[in-house]
């Protein structure tokens, strides 16, 4: 198993995702197996000196500014159309990954903000040497595909659609850089963002930004090629680098289409004539149209039946990482995360684990009780993660003391993440003590609140 993140294979849009280390999917309780030799990646040279980030920030204010651009082109749209080519889904390798996938998206806005996605195409699974035809709908509630042996249409509620053969292929397709509701969330929280200079992506120009835990060697890096024309992504890269893997995956889109009209018939499946149909309806939230960078409101129960939600933790910066008990790389991190919860205890940052995808929660509890954990923890986070659009876990979020997703910081390498977390703890802390220091807003008349 991969030690930088196990797949959270899904269920909300954004996909376990073409960008999420390979390891787990969620769909299924994973077994152990030998880390293939993972595909080779050329490391990205150091960006050259003018483009180098400035010392004030290690971000380029002009590398940032197309970054921000970009996210508020996505943000805006109200339907986008695109072709998409991924040589390679997932950061494994070898003989699972499925490869060569072609596919066209068609996505348009749901009631609540986020996409309804159409994702039709092929790609070749693990060893077979045919291709896999999928025909699938997400709509954020459940999952609508084609079963064309079964001749069966088909509806299921995430996490009920384990036997759909073409689930691997979606899920990396999904590109929470684009179709999150935090878009380009990952790339605009690293700590360095830079130019890269300008490439052609299928005849269209494009900057093209390089952001990461560092600019080369060791840790995380993400490149985006964005169009000029239009300031949407065409190219989207993700890189590994670390003591036990070097490697990326790329998806390119093509033939954009962006807040052109979509007929009906073109954003549901139509069922062919003699296939059946098999429904299984969800379970239906009340939707939460979220803030940009909000976290939405939980209640969660710890297992002594103790409540934790976003209003007990108002006015604490709070940080809650999504793991399980079938993720080893969640539970090597638990030492670390102990760490560094030890060292803001004083700082009064309230820290969480909490278990998502569990079959019995009696798994949790052994868990905790074999490696001695401290760290307080949460059941049952399943719909919380699925609403903060987690692709993988270990994931972990950063929220402030205002109830803001001040960072979200996926997977796990000893290397960078407790380093990433910790910058996001302190960019909430900074940010809940300028607010608390800043005077109080005039009231009507001229006065202030502190004058009354």
């Amino acid at each position: 198993m991969n030690s930088s993140g196990s797949r959270f294979h899904v269920t909300r849009l954004g996909v376990a995702l073409l960008f999420a280390c390979a390891g787990t999917a969620l769909a299924r309780q994973p077994a152990e197996s030998t880390v293939q030799a993972p595909s080779a990646v050329q490391r990205p040279a150091a960006a050259p000196a003018a483009q180098q980030a400035q010392p004030n920030g290690n971000q380029q204010p002009e590398a940032k500014a197309l970054l921000e651009k970009s996210r508020d082109a996505i943000a805006a749209a109200k339907t986008l159309e695109f072709d998409l080519f991924a040589p390679q889904i997932g950061l494994m390798g070898g003989d699972r990954s499925p490869k060569n996938v072609k596919a066209h998206m068609i996505l348009t806005r749901a009631d609540n903000g986020g996409w309804v996605m159409h994702i039709s195409g092929n790609g070749i699974v693990a060893k077979e040497t045919t291709p896999t035809e999928f025909d699938v709908v997400w709509d954020r509630q459940s999952i609508t595909w084609v079963d064309n042996q079964a001749k069966t249409v088909y509806t299921r509620p995430f996490g009920q659609a384990r036997n759909f053969k073409g689930l691997q292929m979606i899920n990396g397709l999904r590109i929470p850089a684009i179709t999150s509701d935090r878009p380009l969330g990952e790339e605009l929280s690293q700590t360095f963002i830079v130019l890269q200079g300008s490439e052609d992506v299928n005849g269209v120009p494009c900057d093209v930004v390089l952001t990461g835990s560092a600019l080369e060697g060791q840790g995380s890096r993400k490149k985006v090629w964005i169009a000029k024309s239009d300031s949407l992504p065409r190219k989207l890269e993700n890189i590994i680098d670390s003591k036990l893997i070097s490697a990326s995956t790329v998806v390119e889109l093509s033939n954009v289409k962006v807040n052109e009209t979509i007929p009906p018939e073109k954003i549901g499946i139509a069922t062919p004539e003699g296939y059946a149909v098999d429904k299984t309806e969800p379970v239906v939230n009340k939707p939460v149209k979220l803030d940009k960078l909000a976290v939405p409101d939980f209640e969660l129960s710890s297992p002594d039946g103790n409540k934790v939600s976003k209003t007990s933790l108002a006015g604490n910066v709070a940080v809650i990482q999504f793991w399980g008990t079938w993720s080893n790389p969640s539970k090597r991190s638990h030492a670390e995360l102990q760490q560094l919860a030890d060292s803001y205890k004083d700082k009064g940052v309230k820290f969480f684990i909490a278990s998502v995808r569990e079959k019995d929660p009696q798994s949790v509890a052994d868990y905790i009780k074999e490696s001695n954990i401290a760290l307080p923890v949460l059941l049952e986070a399943d719909s919380l993660a699925e609403r903060l659009d987690v692709q993988s876990v270990p994931t972990v979020v950063v929220m402030g003391a205002d109830g803001a997703n001040v960072r979200l910081v996926s997977n796990y390498l000893k290397e960078t993440t407790m380093k990433e977390i910790g910058e996001g703890i302190e960019t909430a802390l900074k940010e809940a003590a300028e607010k608390k220091a800043a005077p109080a807003a005039p009231a009507p008349g001229g006065e202030t609140k502190a004058d009354k």
